[in-house]
């Protein structure tokens, strides 16, 4: 038969190398049921009792809402003031920068003795072992490319549950108070700004409201307006009258003599009319009610300009009066900026280990592990007289040499 031509020493090889099917796994599994069940379990047992001793931790978390921003670039179309030098002086991204500074450390070790109680020898590693038992969770939502954080969760991890609720609300009440005391200094010196600014604006206005009524008193304005009308209807009515008297003139001349007396009458008529045009167009001492119509345009920009420049220093000065008004309540301000939902509760529950989830990753590990190490023994009973055997038996020296080796360089003796 074929079977009988292959040569003895690669029947095995051959044997060793052919698939197994599905029965011979099985067969496997229940040949080595008890080493299946047995380690996986004393696995799950092990980390039972490891975790059981390992000191429980617990974790108490306290919500907090950023602080309310009022730097609303839509603020002015809902009736309230335009706050140009910002709501907050801290954004809510950075307070999370806040909440991980030394001042806060600082100011929660003022209150609990860090060293103490994460027994360290200095204030280094206290600060770095607070950082460690800290966590800090941000819920935010994005909105037109721009992400915003809607409310933070601050945690305190400890072995002591009483103690975890009181760390985690102490550091939250220090947080606010440096948010806050940040906030008094911005406003302080947003105040002294604005108090400066205002008094330039202030001054400004008076010289340009000054400017403005020495302006009125010289050619007598009340109402530009109204008194340009008046001279320019003015002006049409003696024009309409000038070029009827000339009509006459020139009809009496061809009628009478240039002695006559009506022709003469009608002469001076004229001449009183194109006066009086002339004094519509040249400046004059009474501008009360009329003004010269040659320096109409140019005193009609140059009161445009002074009652501009008023306008808009007037609207300014409203705009830092609110500003100062702001800054004066925000620099006496004591409340407190951050927005609490919950505070830090005792837990009643512990937070780690997790010894379920410990007991079966140990099991499941301890499963894949025994499963690699029972087909590799199986795979070197099946290939027992073979050339992949011999190779196991050769690489098996070498590292049993190299093992007495590493023993004898650390100075060990073998048995």
């Amino acid at each position: 038969m074929a079977s009988d031509l292959i040569l003895p020493k690669y029947r095995g090889s051959l044997m060793a190398q052919s698939p197994k099917k599905l029965t011979d796994h099985i067969s496997l599994w229940i040949r080595w049921r008890w080493i299946l069940i047995g380690i996986p379990l004393a696995a799950a047992i092990l980390t039972f009792i490891v975790g059981s001793l390992i000191p429980k931790t617990f974790r108490s978390t306290a919500l907090v809402l950023p602080p309310y921003e009022n730097r609303s670039p839509l603020a002015f179309l809902e009736g309230v003031s335009i706050d140009i030098f910002g709501g907050n002086e801290v954004p809510a991204s950075g307070l999370i920068t806040l909440l991980r500074s030394r001042g806060l450390k600082d100011s929660v070790h003022n209150r609990i003795d860090l060293m103490e109680h994460y027994e360290q020898p200095d204030m280094e590693r206290a600060y770095l072992a607070f950082e460690d038992h800290l966590r800090v969770e941000l819920e935010s939502e994005a909105s037109f490319g721009a992400v915003t954080i809607i409310a933070m969760a601050v945690s305190v991890l400890d072995k002591d549950p009483e103690f975890c609720a009181e760390m985690v609300n102490t550091v939250v009440r220090e947080w606010d108070k440096i948010y806050t005391e940040i906030s008094r200094r911005g406003a302080e010196l947003r105040k002294q700004y604005v108090e400066i600014s205002l008094k330039q604006t202030t001054e400004e206005l008076a010289q340009i409201e000054d400017s403005l009524r020495s302006f009125q008193e010289q050619y007598g304005i009340a109402e530009l307006g109204t008194q340009i009308k008046g001279t320019v209807a003015a002006a049409i009515a003696l024009e309409e009258k000038i070029v009827e008297a000339r009509i006459t003139v020139r009809v009496l001349e061809k009628l009478f003599q240039p002695d006559h007396p009506e022709l003469r009458k009608a002469h001076l008529e004229l001449n009183e009319l194109e006066k009086q045009l002339l004094q519509f167009q040249q400046p004059t001492e009474d501008t009360t009610l009329m003004l010269p119509l040659g320096i109409a345009p140019e005193i009609r920009m140059r009161y445009s300009r002074l009652q501009r420049r008023v306008s808009t220093l007037s609207s300014i000065q409203t705009i830092l009066m609110q500003q100062y008004e702001q800054a004066k309540m925000q620099e006496l301000k004591d409340t407190p900026a951050l927005r609490v939902v919950d505070w830090g509760k005792v837990p009643i529950y512990k937070h780690k280990p997790k010894r379920l989830i410990l007991m079966v990753i140990a099991s499941f590990s301890a499963i894949f592990i025994v499963l690699l190490l029972l087909y590799f023994v199986d795979y070197v009973e099946r290939s027992k007289g073979t050339e992949d055997y011999h190779w196991i038996e050769e690489s098996t020296k070498r590292l049993k040499a190299d093992l007495n080796w590493l023993r004898r360089l650390l100075g060990l003796r073998i048995k």
